[in-house]
């Protein structure tokens, strides 16, 4: 799931791997051949996040 906070999109590289049910939010960028696993939460909501 990916989900705006304050007008920032998470940004994902066409490369990387996320699963169903892992949550993006906010200022995050992860990058070409990343992998996001299961029931991972990534909150982009206080500083900006890049994997």
């Amino acid at each position: 799931m990916l989900l705006p906070f304050q007008k920032k999109v998470p940004k994902i590289d066409s490369s990387a791997y996320i699963v169903e049910n892992a949550t993006i939010v906010g200022d995050v960028v992860i990058g070409a051949e990343s992998s996001i696993w299961f029931n991972t939460v990534i909150r982009g909501d206080i500083n900006y996040i890049r994997i």
